[in-house]
């Protein structure tokens, strides 16, 4: 099983926005909560992070997005490459796939 899908709609390597859709399976919203809200100072601190925020959806406890901003999707993948680890670990806990859309800022 694949860590997550990509919806891929960025045309070219500049400045990149991403939105990743993490669903935690019913019982695990904590843990995988407490996972998400500690990948967020480290991956702010990496090279290439404009921005990273986690949310929650405040009527369905579980269902988290990160919203990101990168220099570039090289940028992006570097930082997919080192939580790598920290997905596969959360792997079990999640509900079907991780998503992440990619989006060009148009405005």
């Amino acid at each position: 099983m694949s860590l997550f899908t990509s919806d891929k709609t960025s045309a070219d390597s500049g400045h990149i926005n991403v939105i990743a859709e993490i669903k935690a399976k019913t019982g695990h919203e904590n843990a995988v909560r407490e996972m998400l809200t500690a990948l967020v100072e480290t991956s702010r601190a990496e090279d290439g992070c404009k921005a990273y925020h986690l949310l929650e959806e405040k009527h369905a406890p579980g269902s988290f997005y990160t919203y990101e901003e990168w220099v570039s999707e090289q940028h992006l993948a570097k930082h997919l490459e080192g939580a790598k680890g920290m997905l596969v670990k959360a792997e079990t806990l999640l509900h079907g796939e991780l998503k992440l859309t990619m989006l060009n800022h148009l405005v």
